[in-house]
């Protein structure tokens, strides 16, 4: 009783204060494209406007899933992504605080370091970035703890533990299936010698099992009930290609010219310098490999992750994965005794590796600073319009938009409920038929960069210039435009 008690305020401030922060990031059009395609998705499901194939061939699976039945439950107008993911985080600190306190830190130290955790740069970007990062980051927080318990017992319970951290990352977010999938050829690091030499492709396949069955479920309902399994986040090529692009103009060709290289060097070096507390203290007590072994492997596999992300263009852009930094750090304060026992030493490194956070993440992320420079420009940034048109478009029902192609439109107005998206009849009847009959329309410049995919504008080219025949405008700004049908 004394321990939740202790831990609920670690939780709460936690949760306040990245609900804060979501605020601020939505504001400011700090959201990333993927965290507003599903935050539109899952508005438009929980208000039943999308089939149930749709739905169950959804991927990221958990964190669509988990938004979906937030929106559901939460009032109108309740941002469920920043919900969930707020919630992941407070999670995330309470299970940290309650673990430093087990491996025998003071409180006062358990919540300093607590913090210096919580709100690494790395750890805020991801709930910025949604509740995919945010399920990405706490199933790596399994698989890192799971792989010092498998090298220290590598009984059953520490063998299904670590398959079962392997299946959520498969399904938490593309890297995190990047990562599952990198972290097969590690695993036998991992696993006690005397295993290995006894059967090592028994315990890889036992390892590996949970996650291939579930994918293979997964392939096999999304062939029953047939959908776009991306169309609740960006296509991984085309995620890839605006990362790679980003990383052109701010590096240019890079060091070795190639991306591949580059990008798991960037990534090794963001680990090193977002966690120093990993490197210092494994080189304390580099002799013990059951101490060391597990945190370099963690390390390996991210790096050996960026590297397959990056060079197949299966899993789109790798930025996620530096969320591993203060994953790993964590894990190190509670796992190695030398860092409870330089606790000042210890400290310091948080604190370094939070300010090493900050650059890590302009090696890694060089899109965050395109948002950022966008943020600068207020005005002229087709997401601030979309935000801006879905907000006149409150208490308005009978919408028709192309929201799938402007999710921010959906975010601006609340929910999805009244709004004709694509899914809708009205939305289809008025594509083929080249007429349109809903009491609302709104659409973006079709020279604008979202006017140039919406579909809207496709069908009817004059639409945004002329309206249509018995409709006006009653509301504009830079990128969009909302008619009105006249009485």
């Amino acid at each position: 009783m004394n321990r939740a008690l202790t831990v609920a305020p670690i939780a709460t401030f936690a949760f306040v204060a990245i609900l804060a922060l979501s605020a601020v990031a939505v504001r400011n059009g700090l959201i990333a494209d993927d965290a507003l395609r599903l935050w539109a998705g899952a508005s438009t499901a929980a208000d039943g406007q999308v089939p149930i194939g749709r739905i169950v061939a959804a991927y990221p699976t958990l964190p669509f899933l988990t938004t979906t039945l937030v929106a559901w439950l939460a009032p109108g107008g309740t941002p469920a992504p920043a919900l969930v993911a707020a919630g992941l985080l407070a999670l995330i600190a309470a299970f940290s605080f309650q673990s430093f306190r087990k491996a025998g830190l003071p409180v006062a130290a358990a919540a300093a370091v607590t913090l210096l955790v919580s709100f690494h740069p790395a750890l805020l970007r991801a709930v910025v970035a949604g509740p995919c990062d945010m399920f990405l980051a706490a199933f790596l927080l399994m698989l890192c703890l799971a792989l010092y318990n498998l090298r220290a017992r590598s009984g059953t319970a520490e063998v299904m533990g670590t398959g079962l951290a392997l299946m959520g990352l498969a399904f938490s977010h593309p890297m995190g299936a990047a990562f599952a999938f990198a972290a097969v050829p590690f695993l036998v690091f991992v696993v006690r010698p005397v295993l290995v030499a006894s059967s090592a492709f028994n315990v890889v396949i036992a390892l590996i099992f949970p996650t291939f069955f579930a994918v293979a479920a997964f392939i096999y309902v999304s062939w029953i009930f047939p959908g776009d399994g991306w169309s609740f986040f960006a296509a991984p090529a085309e995620s890839l290609s605006l990362w790679t692009a980003a990383v052109a103009g701010v590096f240019g060709n890079g060091l070795s010219g190639f991306v591949t290289i580059d990008a798991s060097l960037a990534m090794g070096a963001a680990l090193a310098i977002g966690a120093p507390i990993a490197v210092v203290m494994l080189a304390f007590v580099y002799r013990r490999r059951p101490l060391v072994v597990p945190g370099v492997v963690f390390a390996g596999i991210a790096i050996a992750a960026t590297a397959i992300s990056v060079s197949s263009g299966f899993f789109g852009d790798p930025t996620a994965i530096v969320v591993a930094a203060p994953i790993l750090a964590a894990v190190v304060v509670i796992r190695v005794p030398v860092a409870r026992e330089r606790l000042g030493l210890a400290t310091a490194l948080l604190a370094l590796g939070w300010f090493g956070g900050l650059i890590s993440l302009t090696l890694v992320d060089p899109v965050t600073l395109n948002y950022f420079h966008a943020a600068s420009e207020h005005g002229g940034n087709g997401r601030f319009d979309a935000l801006a048109a879905g907000g006149a478009a409150v208490g308005r029902d009978g919408v028709l938009a192309d929201v799938d192609n402007a999710p921010a439109f959906v975010l601006g107005r609340g929910r999805a409920r009244g709004i004709f998206g694509p899914e809708s009849e009205p939305f289809a009847l008025a594509i083929m038929f080249s007429h349109i009959d809903a009491p609302f329309v709104a659409v973006p410049d079709p020279q604008s960069e979202t006017g140039l995919s919406d579909r809207l504008d496709k069908a009817f080219p004059s639409l945004f210039r002329e309206g249509a025949p018995g409709y006006r405008v009653i509301y504009q700004n830079n990128t969009w435009r909302l008619f009105a049908r006249s009485k």
